[in-house]
């Protein structure tokens, strides 16, 4: 079988690997051991995919070994390389993930692929193991998108190099499936269209658009890569344009002219595949050091990029030379030396994408570096313990691309231990923005807004990405009280920092600006809206599956409801809570052909429930009303809503008091039903509001003012629930508006005076505005 095989180069710089430099000391004071800014140690990644083995279509005959040997030759130029082979969907979506983890500000990436690839509507597409594109909704769950795929991993990348090697036969050539916004179904064409390659990108194909590449003799490695293999190890100083005309003259030789490689480039600066050593040696002051040990022991909390030169400052004096003889095999390591002498070495360890909930143990690595004084050299072997920090381990955010891998949901943070823990690694590290964004999750959690948008400034002014995207949902978000909190509501400024986390390739603004896009009458904007939402997807970002498919079950102009299924199930699949409770939705009314099921619906609305759903519990609740559900009682019902006015749900408070105020109101007391509905007020949902103050208009005058009193009293206000607003009432509410922040005194009116209480419960008591 012939290949297509497409090379897309975005490119390494001129930059020297670990193995073979000189490290030299500095003539500056020492060196503290402690995590440094990512953008100073920038290095080469490669990530690299081969898929030979499908379970669906026909597999094939080099690509693992095409890959394995780019794989390698990687290492061997001094690349961090990620790499993975037969991997399914979900396994490329966690390779990419631990590969973008990896990649800090101004890297250079290179992306290699080798297995089936197809052309679809607009774009390429690269499959997975588990492709068979049977339905005409499987390919974004079978396939990872080619522009895509590069716009995310290059968006902290100072170049980027991708490099694919795809079999020219159509793989499904009876497939049909929709690869765009609209209900289209577009047929798979063999070979790969020409796409407009991001700035500072190489794109090299094994042979020209349209046309085929030979696939080699089973066994060996095809036309193509044995060039690319041959002349990127020979080449020691050339560019990356210069070894790929090379390369082009090389595979016409051996193909008989059937086959020739073709280049696209938007690249501003010369691209280096293979870095070329330097060796940049300094003096440093004459001291007397230390006896250099055998092996040397380093413990620090794990981060990002870690300076280590301070441990080797006591060992060294004057011009000395210094290499790595064995290389860390979890990590990787750079050596610069400033203008004034600073020696500057630096371990980047590599990152892996958890769950914190899991626990951690600490990471370990080794590496040897030889010293030479004098002309006497000794081998120092450097033992790591990195442990992870307790704010990371209690704050670190999912798919943080400047995070150290660990993640827990909103929901899953101890706030209290979070907070102690990051206010010490803020103070401690005021550099590092990632702790000055953990700070602020925690903030917001505790519905501290105005604390968490001053943390998320000070993170997106360190550098740290994913704080754009906080600080654009506190511009935005609708269940904020703009009169307590001075947060103005301004969808411009949220705009403008949604693109630069896009730009940075932030996958939380790429879905935060699509969703918000995709329903805009502009189709313009709505395709982008698609495209943006759909590049979150490369990563399993599962709200932008989510996202698609409440749009595609729910939409009144698009809607494809087998199309919203496919996403939700794929989102439940991978645990999301609100594919879980949208899914349940899809059960309970038996959309997209579903057999509607009242008992699977409250099975996935509980588990959704148990995650944090804010909304699922008042979905049980109705359930329970419209008594779908065997054995469950208005009590009961009662029980979810209130679970749902905890965290926001305003249906929960105006549904839960009708409960308490009619069939419960025997066993309630009419007051405390009142303060359901009255929270219900000032949350951000008008017709639960609506429904709330028809409840309220309908009681006495003295029960609205016991209601009042209620919600003082479960402040802390030393009164008597009588329904007599007195002085003493009016000096508590003052007591608490003042606690709480507020500058209100207690309306004239009942049903404001109400109202206002409620909101000072809230100012006390905030729902979690992160679950929303």
């Amino acid at each position: 079988m012939s290949k297509h095989r497409q090379i897309l180069l975005a490119g390494a710089t001129h930059l020297a690997p670990v193995i073979g430099l000189w490290l030299t000391a500095g003539a500056a004071a020492a060196l503290t051991l402690v995590e440094v800014q990512e953008k100073s140690a920038p290095q080469n990644v490669a990530v690299v995919i081969g898929i030979q083995e499908y379970d669906h279509i026909e597999s094939l005959n080099n690509t693992r070994q095409d890959a394995e040997s780019v794989a390698t030759m990687l290492r061997e130029f001094g690349y961090s390389v990620f790499d993975g082979y037969d991997l399914d969907k979900r396994g490329v979506e966690q390779l990419l993930r631990a590969a973008a983890l990896n990649i800090r500000s101004q890297d250079q990436l290179f992306f290699y692929y080798a297995g089936h690839g197809v052309q679809m509507g607009r774009r390429n597409y690269l499959l997975t193991r588990d492709a068979a594109l049977r339905d005409i909704h499987d390919l974004p769950f079978q396939s990872i998108t080619l522009d895509q795929v590069s716009a995310i991993l290059g968006g902290k990348a100072a170049q980027q190099i991708l490099m694919l090697d795809s079999c020219r036969e159509n793989p499904v050539p009876t497939a049909k499936v929709t690869a765009e916004l609209g209900a289209e179904l577009y047929e798979a064409r063999q070979g790969f269209d020409v796409f407009r390659p991001p700035l500072n990108t190489l794109v090299a194909f094994s042979t020209s658009p349209g046309d085929t590449a030979l696939d080699g003799e089973p066994g060996e490695n095809s036309p193509y890569t044995a060039a690319v293999l041959r002349q990127f190890s020979q080449a020691t100083s050339d560019d990356a344009m210069s070894v790929l005309s090379r390369i082009r003259q090389d595979v016409l030789t051996a193909t008989e002219q059937r086959q020739l490689p073709w280049e696209s480039s938007t690249l501003t600066n010369k691209a280096y595949v293979r870095p070329i050593a330097s060796v940049a040696p300094v003096s440093v002051p004459q001291t007397q050091p230390k006896a250099l040990p055998e092996r040397l022991s380093i413990n620090a909390p794990l981060g990002r990029a870690l300076e280590l030169a301070s441990e080797l400052e006591p060992y060294i004096d004057g011009q000395i030379d210094a290499t790595l003889v064995s290389a860390p095999q979890n990590g990787h390591s750079t050596v610069n030396v400033a203008s004034d002498g600073a020696l500057s070495l630096i371990y980047r360890p590599n990152l892996q994408d958890q769950s914190a909930t899991l626990g951690a143990t600490p990471l370990t690595d080794e590496f040897t570096i030889r010293l030479a004084q004098a002309g006497t050299p000794q081998d120092v072997t450097v033992d790591l313990k990195l442990t992870p920090a307790d704010c990371d381990m209690l704050a670190g955010d999912l798919l943080d691309l400047q995070g150290v891998g660990f993640h827990r949901f909103p929901n899953e943070i101890d706030l209290p231990a979070a907070e102690q823990a990051c206010m010490a690694a803020s103070e401690a590290q005021p550099k590092i923005g990632r702790f000055q964004y953990q700070l602020g999750r925690v903030y917001q959690g505790q519905g501290r807004l105005e604390d968490a948008y001053n943390a998320f400034d000070d993170a997106q002014k360190l550098g740290h990405i994913r704080a754009n995207n906080a600080l654009a949902y506190l511009h935005i978000a609708p269940n904020i009280d703009r009169n307590a909190v001075p947060i103005p509501m301004d969808e411009d400024r949220a705009t403008s920092y949604w693109e630069q986390g896009i730009k940075a390739g932030d996958p939380f603004a790429m879905h935060a600006l699509g969703k918000r896009l995709l329903r805009d009458e502009d189709v313009v904007k709505k395709r982008r809206g698609f495209d943006l939402l759909s590049r979150a997807l490369e990563l399993g970002h599962t709200y932008s599956m989510n996202e698609l498919g409440v749009y595609y079950l729910w939409s009144k102009t698009d809607a494809q409801p087998e199309r919203g299924l496919s996403y939700l199930n794929a989102s439940a699949e991978r645990g999301d809570i609100f594919g879980v409770a949208n899914l349940a939705y899809a059960h309970r009314d038996g959309l997209a052909g579903l057999t509607a099921d009242a008992e699977h619906a409250y099975d996935l609305f509980a588990q959704a429930s148990a995650g944090g759903h804010p909304f699922a519990p008042s979905a049980i609740g109705r359930l329970i009303m419209a008594k779908k559900l065997d054995g469950q009682s208005p009590a009961d019902a009662l029980h979810w809503y209130d679970i749902g006015l905890t965290r926001g749900d305003g249906w929960g408070g105006a549904n839960g008091a009708w409960i308490a105020l009619n069939p419960l109101s025997g066993s309630i007391p009419r007051a405390e039903g009142i303060t359901r509905a009255a929270k219900a007020l000032v949350l951000s949902n008008s017709g639960a509001q609506e429904a709330a103050l028809k409840l309220i208009k309908a009681q006495s005058s003295t029960d609205i003012d016991a209601a009042t009193q209620f919600i003082l009293k479960g402040l802390g206000a030393d009164i008597q629930v009588d329904g007599q607003f007195g002085p003493a009432s009016r000096r508590a509410f003052d007591q608490i508006a003042e606690q709480a922040g507020l500058a209100t005194a207690a309306p004239s009116d009942k049903i404001d005076r109400l109202r206002e209480a409620a909101r000072l419960h809230f100012a006390l008591n905030p729902v979690r505005q992160d679950l929303f």
